[in-house]
């Protein structure tokens, strides 16, 4: 006997009275599955919405929704099938002809990839094509799992039904122009931070439509970095402040939406304050401070030190350090100030004769050498000058021969000049005078020796020894040949006193030789005439 089949005739006569194809039914969503989801309509079985009759994704459906369906197929031995999308498609057709015709975008879910494009459903329930030149999709990216937006290209009724054509790059191309158009400097606008850099963050503002934010733009305080402020997939409020039509580029500011420190920047600093800062760099004209975020002036070299000096300003600050610095000018229309270091600290000459007095011996540190003589800081702020001729007791050519940058020396004060800011020092007369215990001891044809240490055209200098002072022997008294470092037996021809080295020493070679010379002859002549009275004597008493 044949099996008995149901056909949908027979089963039709089963049906109650209440259901029946085409139906429109309520629904309430009692589970998913990978390929839709399972309801409960009131009839015999269960029913079951597959993915394509669903007009939403499947993620978005929760169990207990009610859903408003069309019954397709009655079947009470497995599961029902029925449809989301059939009872609005005529009326979703309707809504989708006027957005055609005044180019509105619509929301479409790409449903499946296809030779050329994509199959997507417009509003969950109108089947359409969107062109994959037109998808802004690669063609191995995978299918967006949310809607996305896209206008009608074209929408033909045809036997099989409406064949419609989108496009996600046209939408995007008109979003483009209505935001350049609709736009203008100072609006302010919503986005999507894409990427972080050192020159600065881009945003995306709509689809298509991409800002850029200046590392300079995002905040007042410079010391802070991009990361510091945005994250990638963050949505931020920025203002636009440069709008290229031609060129589609969109300039961007965070800060201009927070309050400008310059604006009060007149009463907060007026000239003559003097504030705290922050150092950030150091420069050969100068320093910048650091008043607040968004707010720094500029210390000229002039403004770093009281009088010239030859420091450099990495001696006096480091980046990082916190000084105090006087305001002494305001430009608040180029957004500039200029500060004092020097005036916020005080005059040290003001004062100067409550420190050091004519006569004082104090101890500094030598900044400078030239030729003519040495500077000497006596502290910050304050140098003095030691001439050539006060550095030693002997002659020097260079003053770099004795001093050293750096050293620490100590000095006598012998003229204060506050007008001028000069002060006068002396190395020598904090030593004892060699030349007073010279002029003392010595007198002309004293004997000495000497050291040669330097050869001139017209003799040599050198060395006295016990007495550290130097003299000088004419060519015209020397015998020997003059050889650096060799040690001469002198006579003193004379010393002169000097009011500014304390004397100067004239000796000889030749004097001393002719000296030597006369006393051996004396004591030739001195012994031939006592050898001669003793022979006289001798005679004498053998007679």
């Amino acid at each position: 006997m044949e099996p008995f089949e149901f056909n949908d005739e027979i089963l039709s006569q089963y049906e109650p009275e209440e259901f029946r194809r085409g139906q429109i039914v309520k629904g309430v969503v009692i589970g998913k599955e990978d390929d839709g989801v399972v309801v409960d309509f009131g009839g015999k079985s269960e029913g079951f919405v597959p993915v394509n009759e669903l007009i939403k994704s499947l993620d978005e459906y929760k169990v207990g929704e009610n859903l408003t369906l069309q019954i397709l197929n009655l079947n009470y031995e497995e599961r029902s099938i029925l449809s989301e999308r059939r009872p609005v498609l005529r009326k979703t057709l309707e809504e989708l002809r006027k957005d055609y015709e005044e180019k509105k975008p619509v929301k479409a879910r790409v449903v499946s990839q296809t030779k050329g494009g994509y199959n997507v459903l417009l509003k969950g329930v109108v089947s359409a094509f969107l062109p994959g030149s037109h998808s802004l999709l690669r063609r191995n990216d995978p299918i967006p799992e949310k809607e996305i937006e896209v206008i009608i290209l074209e929408m033909v009724q045809t036997k099989r039904g409406p064949r419609i054509v989108v496009s996600r790059r046209a939408l995007q191309d008109k979003k483009i122009e209505e935001f350049f158009s609709e736009k203008k400097v100072g609006d302010i606008v919503e986005g999507t931070v894409k990427g972080i850099s050192n020159a600065g963050v881009e945003v995306e503002i709509s689809e298509g439509v991409r800002g850029f934010i200046p590392r300079s733009e995002l905040s007042y305080d410079t010391r802070i970095s991009p990361e510091d402020i945005v994250k990638p997939g963050q949505n931020i409020t920025a203002k636009i402040i440069e709008l290229d039509k031609e060129k589609k580029n969109v300039i961007l500011s965070l800060k201009r939406l927070m309050p400008d420190p310059w604006e009060k920047v007149e009463e907060k600093y007026p000239v003559g304050k003097v504030v705290n800062g922050e150092v950030i760099s150091i420069h050969p004209f100068g320093f910048f401070v650091r008043l607040e975020p968004g707010v720094e002036g500029l210390v000229p070299r002039s403004e770093v030190f009281w009088g010239n000096t030859r420091k450099s300003l990495e001696e006096v600050v480091s980046a990082g350090d916190l000084v105090k610095v006087e305001v002494i000018n305001v430009d608040k229309e180029n957004r500039k100030l200029t500060l004092s270091y020097k005036k916020a600290k005080g005059d040290p000459w003001e004062n100067i004769e409550d420190r050091y007095n004519v006569n004082n011996v104090v101890t500094g540190k030598v900044t400078g050498i030239i030729k003519q003589g040495a500077f000497v800081e006596l502290e910050e702020g304050v140098e003095g000058f030691v001439p050539v001729s006060e550095i030693s007791w002997k002659r020097i050519d260079e003053p770099g021969e004795i001093l050293k940058i750096g050293e620490k020396v100590k000095v006598k004060i012998l003229k204060i000049d506050k007008e001028n800011r000069k002060i006068t020092l002396s190395i020598k007369r904090t030593q004892e005078n060699p030349w007073e215990r010279a002029l003392k001891e010595l007198e002309t044809d004293s004997i000495v020796s000497g050291t040669i240490k330097k050869i001139v055209n017209s003799g040599v200098v050198v060395e006295v020894e016990e007495y550290d002072l130097e003299g000088f022997v004419p060519n015209n008294h020397l015998i020997s040949e003059p050889e650096t470092g060799k040690v001469l037996n002198l006579v003193v021809l004379r010393i002169d006193p000097d009011e500014v080295l304390g004397g100067r020493m004239i000796l000889s070679e030749k004097r001393y030789e002719e000296r030597k010379n006369i006393e051996e002859y004396k004591k030739m002549v001195e012994k031939e005439s006592s050898q001669k009275s003793i022979g006289d004597l001798l005679k004498k008493n053998g007679e």
